[in-house]
């Protein structure tokens, strides 16, 4: 591969796609949100394009097709999971008051902040 296609030389983007796919597949068993786990999956495919040799350009676009694909359904599924926390926060911020009412009837509770 010619230094305008990868700046770097493969070693080093070897390392990079290992050391950036194991972060987000950390992240994703951490935190299980679905564009982690796509993106891992994008980063290290990223070493196809040595596959298919120095001069095949179909394997070169097919390649980029496919990381294009792979990088806008991560976008997506960022964006609906952005969605969905939202909602649960909301969710959970109507819940509260109505559960710390219920669980002091006489609205004496003392984690109410007072003005000074």
């Amino acid at each position: 591969m010619d230094a305008s296609t990868f700046p770097i030389s493969f070693t080093y983007h070897l390392i990079f796609c290992l050391i950036a796919g194991a972060f987000f597949v950390v992240q994703f068993i951490r935190l299980r949100r679905p564009y982690q786990l796509l993106l891992a999956v994008g980063i290290v495919a990223s070493l196809l394009i040595y596959v298919g040799g120095e001069h095949n350009k179909v394997w070169f676009h097919t390649v980029g097709i496919f990381e294009l694909v792979l990088l806008l359904g991560a976008i997506v599924l960022s964006i609906i999971a952005r969605k969905k926390e939202k909602q649960a926060a909301a969710v959970l911020a109507k819940t509260r008051p109505a559960a710390a009412q219920a669980a002091d009837p006489a609205g004496d509770s003392k984690t109410e902040e007072t003005d000074a």
